[in-house]
């Protein structure tokens, strides 16, 4: 019977930590687990991944002096699968957002922010506040590049109009509509996070602008955490986007040859 090298133990534990650090997301994403307990798993089993990985880096370095190929292997595997609880976040999140502000409630409008109503029986106890934190919040924002293209969008359409086109990207977008009022300009949804599940709250008013146009407003907010890593920012500006080119669409289509039937400025 052949024995097991001994730096294959290094192997072992790796794994080990990051079958914890998938269970507790798994567990996280179907709502069996406190989002507070997850982190800390993700928190210290990923600390201890890395500091193996360190270990294994020196061990690899003695295997290779050693000239011990099962040793450098190993080693080299450990240092690998160590690396993949911080290599995995920086894929999918983009190391730019874990410089974004400690926030979660991005908004189009800081000063008169869109109000949550609908949702605000979905959410519960120990959830963030759905109470806009105002000018703290809002300077935080403002005072962010990262946040800089977060603006209103004016659309040269009615307010019904505009606010049903909102509803149709918002169902391409995937989100659950919970309250649809074209006549008033209200929208409210809910989207959840691919990877781990967390559901946010979206509401989008819309109010006229001119005599024809229409001025469009999205807040996004995150129910958990204190920082969004970026999540709701990003949400609003694909919302926006896909929502200028729908207007764009429905103008030309409402009024053949119009060039310049949507843009969006920064509010004066």
């Amino acid at each position: 019977m052949t024995e097991t090298h001994w730096s294959r133990w290094l192997l072992w534990i790796q794994w080990a930590l990051l079958t914890a650090i998938v269970l507790a997301g798994l567990a996280l994403r179907f709502g069996l687990l406190h989002y507070s307990v997850a982190f800390k798993v993700f928190t210290y089993a990923g600390a201890a991944a890395l500091v193996i990985a360190l270990v294994s880096l020196l061990i690899f370095v003695w295997g290779v002096r050693s000239r011990s190929a099962e040793t450098r292997s190993n080693a080299l595997w450990a240092v690998v699968l160590g690396l993949l609880p911080v290599a995995i976040p920086l894929i999918t999140v983009g190391k730019d957002n874990f410089a974004v502000p400690r926030i979660h409630d991005i908004t189009t409008d800081t000063r008169n922010p869109p109000q949550y109503r609908a949702v605000l029986e979905l959410r519960k106890p120990g959830d963030n506040s759905a109470t806009y934190a105002g000018e703290q919040v809002a300077e935080l924002q403002r005072e962010s590049d990262v946040y800089a293209d977060i603006y209103p969008l004016h659309v040269n359409l009615p307010v019904e109009r505009t606010t049903e086109l909102a509803a149709e990207v918002a169902e391409e977008l995937g989100w659950k509509i919970i309250s649809y009022e074209p006549g008033a300009g209200h929208l409210e949804a809910v989207d959840r996070t691919l990877l781990l599940g967390f559901t946010d709250d979206i509401v989008v008013r819309v109010r006229p602008d001119s005599d024809r146009g229409s001025r469009v407003d999205v807040r996004s907010s995150s129910r958990v955490g204190v920082s969004d890593l970026g999540a709701n920012g990003k949400r609003i500006r694909e919302f926006l986007e896909e929502l200028h080119l729908h207007a764009i669409s429905a103008a030309n289509n409402a009024a053949a040859g119009s060039s310049k039937s949507g843009s969006r400025n920064p509010p004066g």
